[in-house]
């Protein structure tokens, strides 16, 4: 119900219909719908950030993400559609409401630091946020595509190439691995 109406517009009594349980076992078991909503996407979110942060964590002088890196982002998103939907289209109204601004937020300080930590010369924060905006498209594209996994790797393969190049002349840097 939350996909289809988005969290403000799924009633509790739909929610409840729907799954054949009564408003009071509803309240035995949550406060209120937005701990339904959290309880639906918390831990498949603390997955994806650990997945994330441990990522970033890795990188290291001159030295771009391993292909096998980039295929676990993906991986986790593919295989977790309908929780980034949920945040990016239908969290309006939960805590979650900021969600899609708040990661993208994220990925504009991790790449400030990255192009601050690697380019010859500052790069403009400006620029930072435009890359960020088209690698964020990148995978809003896998998210709501309905590309099979074959071609979801293609795509992440030679997107990395041209990220890699893009990186490499942008920051004066040449960087060792695939892209």
């Amino acid at each position: 119900l939350f996909l289809e109406r988005g969290f403000e517009g799924a009633s509790l009594r739909d929610i409840c219909a729907r799954a054949g349980v009564t408003t009071g076992a509803f309240y035995s078991n949550f406060r209120a719908k937005n701990d339904l909503f959290c309880a639906i996407v918390e831990e498949d979110l603390a997955d994806y950030t650990q997945i994330y942060d441990g990522l970033i964590g890795r990188i290291t002088r001159r030295t771009m993400l391993e292909d096998d890196d980039e295929h676990k982002v993906v991986a986790y998103i593919m295989e977790h559609r309908d929780l980034f939907k949920l945040l990016f289209d239908c969290a309006k109204g939960s805590s979650y409401e900021g969600f899609k601004d708040e990661l993208l937020a994220k990925f504009d300080r991790t790449y400030q630091e990255f192009f601050d930590e690697y380019a010859t010369e500052p790069v403009d924060p400006r620029i930072v946020r435009t890359i960020v905006r088209m690698k964020f498209s990148q995978y809003c594209e896998m998210i709501y595509s309905d590309y099979d996994q074959g071609t979801v790797w293609l795509i992440t393969e030679r997107i990395g190439r041209f990220t890699k190049a893009g990186f490499e002349a942008l920051l004066g840097v040449q960087f060792e691995g695939p892209g």
